[in-house]
């Protein structure tokens, strides 16, 4: 858990030949707020249930479709394992707001690591690493 400077700026300001894309998610406030308090549970689970970090079954993005509820999880797919492919699954899943963009165009557009370099102690560094990203469906 970090917050979004950190969690970003580790990745586009100090380790390199890492890519960072920010995409608009496609939810209602009830939705995400449903998300959210998931998360929270799953870090409460946490506190009392240590868990071990695995690169291909226990990582960011298999832990994010495990902490949902089994009936409300997404179908598996195999972009989820692999690093770097599940923006195309969301993409497909129509998850993620696309401006109407195909998604190689949506892609190059949502590159952010320019912006928080450039952003790096801004206050208002969440502000300026959406500013022009695709909106919409």
């Amino acid at each position: 858990m970090a917050d979004e400077r950190d969690s970003i700026r580790v990745r586009t300001n100090y380790r390199h030949g890492e890519d960072v894309y920010l995409y608009h998610i496609v939810a209602s406030p009830a939705e995400t707020r449903e998300r959210f308090l998931e998360y929270l549970n799953a870090l409460n689970t946490l506190h009392t249930h240590p868990l071990w970090y695995n690169a291909i079954t226990t990582n960011c993005t298999t832990n994010i479709r495990t902490q949902r509820p089994i009936l409300k999880r997404i179908p598996w797919d195999w972009r989820i394992l692999v690093n770097g492919k599940a923006d195309e699954l969301l993409y497909e899943r129509h998850l993620i707001a696309t401006g109407g963009l195909p998604f190689a165009e949506l892609k190059q557009r949502s590159h952010i690591n320019e912006r928080a370099r450039a952003a790096d102690q801004d206050p208002d560094f969440s502000r300026a690493i959406r500013e022009d990203l695709p909106q919409g469906k």
